[in-house]
C-alpha cells in the first residue's frame, strides 16, 4: 500500500513539473510584438491514425500559411497558436479555421528576438481588470 502511495506521489509531482513547464513555455501578449499579416492558404487537412487503438480514424487539424512583415523582411508560418491542435472531427477543425479564411489580413505576434517564431494566437495577459 505505501509503495503505491509513493508512486503516486512521484506520477503527480512528475504530471506538476510537466505542466508547469508547459505554461511557462506559452507565448504570452506581453512578450510579442505584432504586425499585420495575410492569410495566404486556408483548409483542413485530415491525418490517418496508425496506432492499433485508433486504426480507421483521422485527426482533422486547421493548416494556415500566412505572411508578414518585420523590419523590411519577409516571413511566413504555419502556426495558429502554440499548440498544434487537432480535431476528431472535421466540423471542429473548420471551426477552429474560421477566423483565418484565405485573404484576411490578421494580427501576427512574434518574438522581437526572433521574428520566424509568430502566432496568430497567444495568451492574453494583458487584460484590463473590469471595475
Amino acid at each position: 500500500m505505501n509503495l503505491k502511495f509513493t508512486y503516486f506521489k512521484k506520477t503527480m509531482f512528475a504530471a506538476l513539473i510537466f505542466f508547469t513547464v508547459c505554461i511557462s513555455f506559452t507565448p504570452k501578449k506581453s512578450e510579442m510584438q505584432s504586425v499585420h499579416g495575410k492569410i495566404l492558404e486556408s483548409r483542413v487537412e485530415k491525418k490517418h491514425k496508425f496506432r492499433s487503438v485508433y486504426k480507421g480514424h483521422n485527426d482533422f487539424y486547421p493548416y494556415v500559411q500566412y505572411e508578414y512583415e518585420v523590419d523590411g523582411v519577409k516571413f511566413s508560418s504555419e502556426r495558429i497558436s502554440y499548440w498544434n491542435n487537432y480535431y476528431n472531427s472535421q466540423t471542429k477543425a473548420e471551426v477552429a479555421l474560421s477566423p483565418y479564411p484565405a485573404g484576411k489580413i490578421v494580427t501576427v505576434f512574434f518574438r522581437k528576438e526572433n521574428p520566424k517564431e509568430s502566432y496568430l494566437e497567444v495568451e492574453d495577459d494583458l487584460k484590463e481588470e473590469e471595475d
